[in-house]
């Protein structure tokens, strides 16, 4: 083999090797400071009212209401919420969870 075509071979190799260690870094970098969500839960105040139960939290529209004021308080962003009704005659459930 030439000396050229060894000399062209190597630079392909470290050309390789540097694309590969490069893509390594930045998937470190992508994973490292991906943002952490955090789970809160928001509590729905219900009680008996002329024969019905009342709730704070009545939907899903209540429910993404407070979590995105529950993620604003901890100065953090809105991702996603859960809300679970109760049909017996109980409190229904709401889950936040808030980037940042």
């Amino acid at each position: 083999m030439r000396y050229s075509k060894k000399v062209k071979k190597l630079q392909n190799i470290q050309s390789t090797l540097i694309i590969i260690c490069l893509l390594a870094i930045a998937v470190f970098f992508i994973f490292r400071f991906k943002p952490e969500i955090t789970e809160y839960d928001v509590e729905d105040v219900c009680g008996p009212i002329g024969g019905a139960i009342s709730h704070s939290i009545d939907d899903e529209d209540a429910c993404r209401n407070a979590c995105s004021a529950k993620c604003l308080s901890f100065e953090k962003e809105y991702h996603d919420s859960d809300f679970f009704e109760n049909t017996l005659e109980g409190c229904h459930t709401c889950t936040c969870y808030c980037k940042g």
